[in-house]
């Protein structure tokens, strides 16, 4: 929908949302008065009335959402949207089918958009063209929901359970290649989560249980028979004849739409299908080919499309053939540019095309006039993400491309070059990181990229590339963290460690540092200590002080976590010998430092050392740290007998963290603000702390990760200083036995609520009653317990 449309809408106006955009058109298409009143008229026509309470597509709305502002006109398709809506309404799964290009995608923004206000926790748009598996599907969306999957190996499940309280619209788009794989989780998401509904884009249907399917037409276009007496007024009636206008007046303003062109444009959109990214293509050669001549080069290559019945044909082919002509109208140049960026998952910067493309046969400068002239030539799309401008292809042009790649022999050639480029931009990030120790630029580059991240190190994990792939990984780190993706970062980081056994030890040190810093996600157990201890003895033997640094950083780190302090210590000692260059290692070894000294007592130490830190973190724009030092500084105020301090640090930086992407280190803030405040008796903001995490961690974390036992904990205490023992007893229980499996220890916050409520249920029930709560409780399912926490109070 146009901007326009929007203002329309929002306004209450109730002429058509399209009228401002149809009378500019005609204007600058310099239409007869006549056929300007013909394509009012059209915009015009009767449509079914929306009913006026619910929000119109394109509406801001109140609740979350990612959708895309469209700033092109949606031309026609008003009973489309009509018939799918009406289809959303009753179904909880509707998938929109129908031939690439066809409009599925921009379909399923318009009638998502017309959703926002009906949905509190968000409409959410999943691409799923990017991913090369379904193995990254429960991860893109809980990426996209802002959601923490637990640190488990069946990665649907606890999509499912962080999914399941949630009222929310997820629009998967673009199945097809993946329709097994999106098949079973969509079935699995609309079977356990009640109030999700999912809307798909597919060139097939997912054959699942409940699903309703709706084809998506094309743009009406005229008839064989009609086509001679197409006009610029008449015309106008058409929508296909509409989007080849509009796309041919945005290719070149000189373009005018004239009785004598009529015919063959609509002879041209018929001969397309009506489909709407083909349309898109042929009207951006208007500034090559006049409409009867791009009329008759559209003959020539549908010739062998047009024998039998056109219905038995794969529409695909429509599509192909089209880029077919597209591709033959480049020069050599541009034919080879174009094929390489096929090597691209995702979206990519002008020095990603340079660097695919430039060697050796074309400088920056050509690459830049070869990339412009994609754009123009609408085989590249140009989008401004933040402050810079990013390119991508189709995803039909792209894979047409990738089988040109492969023909021309040159898909080893552009792999070799894509994760060399990968490497060399990572490794300059993590330089820059480490010198200067910010983090936004590393991380946002790493989320934009991830997709071609994954695609260059499956490919080169068993190539002669494996070690460029290694230093690639080497330069990410434990970074896969910060998107939530810690199992997956751990098992690239484990299976390039152990194809790379012997190579350098300055890399592989890194490799199996990261890997231990990931490790401890999964719970203290041998495996992070064990990688610590080698990423040492690696470099050890590297010669390379930086990396012996960092893996002494990484060993007393985890040593710390496993509650070995004296190893902690002597690891620190020792890396706190070697001059500290480097701005991220050295607030690294701070922080290690003063979690160290917390745990030994020395209290005022660790206080003044996360004083610094923080300070540190907030000059330079480290939001993430800085309120994970704020967690560590206000458990040591706690610690100080300071919790009335500790309850205003923590008050400080929960409304950002609610708002940031961080939900792990927002769950542990409000665990930790639900025993601070239960220890000052301030028992109804200590329970709706605790309940806060509950409801945002337990659905998805069916291993009840500390950080829950912890909060369920807090909330006993409540319930039993409120007088409710043998609730509380039975939630404590629970809370005692479920982290046990990952070896968890209780630190002192914890440890102060434990002590008190067993000596206040100690107090107040029998020893025999007492232990038979204690028992029910540990015994309770992962859901029985959830409902008893969440249970609103007598």
């Amino acid at each position: 929908m146009s901007v326009n449309g929007i203002s329309a809408l929002e306004r209450g106006d109730r002429r058509s949302p399209y009228r401002e955009t149809v009378v500019l058109l005609a204007k600058a298409l310099s239409l007869t008065p006549a056929a300007t009143a013909e394509l009012e008229a059209a915009a015009e026509r009767p449509r079914k009335p929306r009913d006026r309470s619910e929000p119109a597509a394109g509406r801001s709305g109140a609740n979350p959402h990612n959708l895309r502002l469209q700033l092109s006109a949606f031309l026609g398709r008003e009973t489309e949207l009509a018939e799918i809506t009406a289809l959303l309404e009753a179904h909880r799964l509707v998938t929109l089918v129908g031939a690439g290009g066809i409009g599925k995608t921009r379909a399923s923004l318009e009638v998502a958009a017309g959703f926002l206000d009906r949905f509190p926790d968000g409409v959410w748009f999943i691409e799923l063209a990017p991913l090369a598996s379904g193995d990254y599907l429960p991860a893109t969306v809980a990426c996209e929901l802002g959601l923490t999957l637990a640190a488990e190996s069946d990665a649907l499940g606890s999509l499912v359970n962080a999914l399941r309280a949630k009222h929310a619209l997820l629009v998967f788009d673009n199945c097809e290649h993946l329709i097994e794989s999106t098949a079973r989780a969509v079935a699995a998401i609309v079977a356990g989560c009640a109030q999700i509904r999912v809307l798909a884009t597919s060139r097939q249907g997912l054959r699942t249980a409940g699903e309703a399917t709706y084809r998506m037409p094309s743009l009406r276009f005229p008839t064989a028979e009609d086509e001679v007496q197409i006009t610029a007024s008449n015309g106008v009636r058409y929508e296909a004849i509409q989007l080849f206008v509009a796309c041919a007046t945005a290719a070149d303003q000189r373009f005018v739409l004239s009785d004598e062109t009529a015919p063959a444009i609509a002879g041209i959109c018929r001969r397309l299908d009506g489909i709407p990214l083909a349309i898109e293509l042929a009207a951006a050669r208007v500034r090559f080919l006049g409409p009867r001549q791009l009329s008759r080069r559209l003959d020539e290559r549908f010739r062998m499309l047009t024998r039998g019945s056109r219905d038995a044909l794969p529409r695909q082919q429509t599509l192909r053939a089209l880029i077919d002509w597209s591709y033959d109208l480049l020069d050599e140049s541009e034919q080879r540019l174009f094929r390489r960026l096929a090597i691209f998952a995702n979206a990519f910067t002008l020095e990603g095309a340079n660097s695919i493309g430039g060697a050796p046969e074309l400088d920056e400068f050509e690459i830049f006039d070869l990339l412009s002239a994609l754009a123009d030539k609408s085989l590249v799309q140009a989008e401004l993400a933040g402050d810079e401008l990013r390119y991508r292809l189709l995803e039909s042009t792209r894979l047409y491309a990738r089988e040109k790649l492969e023909l021309a022999g040159e898909w080893e050639g552009a792999a070799r070059r894509h994760v060399q480029y990968l490497r060399d931009r990572f490794a300059a990030l993590s330089a820059r990181r480490e010198e200067t120790g910010r983090d936004a630029e590393l991380d946002d580059a790493l989320a934009a990229e991830v997709d071609d991240v994954r695609a260059a190190l499956d490919w080169a994990l068993h190539t002669p590339e494996a070690q460029c792939g290694g230093e690639l990984l080497a330069s990410i780190g434990y970074r896969w963290a910060i998107l939530g993706r810690q199992s997956e970062g751990r098992d690239r980081l484990e299976a390039f460690a152990s194809v790379l056994v012997g190579g350098d030890p300055s890399m592989l040190s890194r490799l199996w540092a990261a890997f231990a810093r990931l490790a401890i996600f999964f719970g203290p157990a041998a495996a992070p200590m064990d990688a610590a201890t080698k990423a040492v003895a690696l470099a050890r033997t590297s010669g390379d002080s930086a990396t012996l640094v960092r893996a002494l950083h990484v060993y007393a780190r985890n040593a710390v976590f496993a509650d070995r302090l004296d190893a902690a210590e002597a690891a620190l000692a020792e890396a706190e010998t070697f001059p500290a260059s480097l701005a991220a290692l050295r607030n690294d070894l701070v922080e290690t430092r003063a979690f160290l000294s917390n745990l030994r007592g020395d209290l005022d130490a660790a206080a003044d050392a996360y004083e610094d830190l923080r300070d540190i973190h907030r000059r330079l724009g480290n939001a993430i740290l800085e309120r994970k030092i704020v967690l560590l500084q206000a458990e040591t105020e706690h610690w100080r007998r300071r919790t009335r301090r500790a309850i205003e640090l923590v008050a400080e930086v929960l409304p950002d963290a609610r708002d940031g992407a961080d939900r792990f280190t927002l769950t542990v803030l409000l665990a930790n603000f639900a025993g601070y405040l239960a220890s000052v008796d301030e028992l109804a903001a200590a329970s709706e702390a605790a309940r806060e995490v509950i409801r945002e961690r337990a659905p998805h974390d069916p291993e009840f990760h500390a950080t829950v036992a912890n909060s369920a904990e807090h909330l006993a205490l409540v319930i039993a200083l409120s007088g409710h023992y043998g609730r509380a007893a039975r939630i404590a229980g629970y809370a005692d036995a479920a982290p046990h499996p990952l070896g968890f220890v209780r630190t002192y916050t914890e440890t102060t609520t434990h002590d008190r409520l067993l000596t206040l249920l100690r107090a107040e029930l029998a020893p025999d009653d007492l232990r038979a709560f204690l028992t029910e409780g540990a015994r309770l399912f992962p859901e029985a317990a959830v409902a008893l926490m969440l249970e609103e109070p007598e």
